[in-house]
């Protein structure tokens, strides 16, 4: 089959949980024998090579008219400035509007060149927040899936924040015009639902992981609790410092290991003395440096309040840490409470104080969780199970 995967943070590169997905699936679906061409809508400052092989994965990454290297450190105050000067004035969004065209055009030309039988292309559009009214995503001439990872306005009703219009109106439009969407979790899938008011014909296929790098166990660090991810209040960092702040009050030999970038300094005084002694901040870590700490990790905890179905948690179980995640949102879907992981609720730091000290102070009832845990994950998730279902409904759809 030759598939064309929609990517705009594709690997290397910054990237979220999309990149690796997308990558992971684009990966094995080539070991499976079929063909798989990304391309991508990049922003400004990107950087990176326009085409690449990646392990037999054909990458392109289109750039918008605008794209220039002065873009690359999107944190600093003079990109900032201009960001916002040329969103406001309306000039990134005639940039964006013209790109597109010229962008469409461009996946033709691949679509034609590599004889492409489907589409999937992610439901997160980037440059809708650099615009100020709808400028609508391009259709395709092949059967398009939409994956659900995350929306802006999934994410925004999930904090019960409003979206823009302009924004609703352009996922609306991507949404309706799909041949099929599909969705991460089921929770996601029913939220998108509720939220554009829509009564989607919704498929839910997991996410998956790519187990061969699973760092194998080198020996738990008894004590050695680990967080991994964006050190935002979404995560639940905040939540779980104040936990922290109750942990070592009863356990002397607890400590915690956060990698994940974020406001650090803010984060610390969080802390009691006591406990900050005992935290570890270290900041990003790649994912063969962040494998390896999680098969030295006891514990590993994740009291997220907005997720679709993350890959932390079940890189933690695969490595065979005993793992903490929360009640809301998908959890239930990745976890049976108390049997292959345990389940809080995020807000409530006497909750994830409690379950971490349970887990540190109960090893059989530790080790079996961990077990267990990592069993699901090589049964259900292992990357090769996941591309299969996908592929199984590409047919379908093409059959069709």
């Amino acid at each position: 089959m030759n598939i064309l995967f929609i990517c705009d943070e594709y690997p290397p590169g910054r990237h979220g949980g999309i990149g690796t997905v997308v990558q992971t699936m684009a990966r094995e679906m080539v070991k499976q024998g079929h063909n798989v061409i990304v391309a991508g809508f990049y922003d400004l400052g990107y950087g990176g090579e326009d085409e690449f092989d990646d392990e037999g994965v054909k990458v392109y990454r289109f750039r918008r008219g605008l794209a220039s290297g002065f873009f690359e450190n999107a944190h600093s105050l003079p990109v900032k400035v201009v960001n916002k000067l040329f969103t406001l004035t309306g000039i990134f969004q005639w940039d964006i509007r013209k790109s597109l065209e010229r962008y469409k055009k461009f996946v033709e030309q691949l679509i034609e060149r590599y004889n492409i039988e489907i589409i999937e292309n992610p439901d997160y559009i980037d440059y809708v927040r650099f615009c100020k009214q709808p400028v609508y995503y391009p259709e395709f001439s092949k059967p398009t899936i939409v994956k659900l990872h995350g929306t802006h306005t999934f994410i925004a009703k999930e904090n019960k924040k409003e979206v823009a219009k302009h924004i609703f109106d352009v996922e609306q439009n991507m949404l309706d015009n799909a041949e099929k969407i599909v969705s991460v979790s089921r929770y996601g899938a029913e939220k998108v639902k509720q939220y554009f008011d829509r009564d989607f014909d919704i498929e839910v296929i997991h996410n998956g992981l790519d187990l061969e790098p699973i760092t194998k166990n080198i020996g738990k660090e008894k004590g050695k609790v680990l967080f991994s991810g964006t050190l935002h209040e979404n995560k639940g960092i905040y939540k779980l410092l104040s936990a922290w702040n109750l942990v070592v009050e009863q356990n002397s030999e607890a400590e915690l290991w956060i990698y994940g970038r974020g406001p650090i300094d803010e984060l610390k005084k969080m802390l009691s003395k006591k406990a900050l002694d005992r935290v570890h901040f270290e900041g990003f870590a790649d994912r063969p440096k962040l494998l390896k700490e999680l098969s030295t990790a006891a514990v590993c905890v994740f009291p997220s309040f907005v997720e679709n179905f993350a890959l932390a948690p079940m890189e933690a179980m695969a490595s065979g840490a005993a793992v903490i995640y929360t009640k809301t949102t998908s959890g239930s879907e990745l976890i049976e409470d108390g049997v292959d992981g345990v389940l809080v609720d995020p807000h409530n730091p006497d909750e994830i104080a409690l379950a971490i000290l349970k887990l540190l102070s109960e090893e059989d009832m530790r080790n079996s969780i961990a077990e267990k845990g990592k069993k699901k994950i090589f049964d259900k998730y292992s990357i090769s199970v996941i591309v299969k279902q996908h592929i199984d409904l590409y047919q379908e759809i093409l059959n069709s």
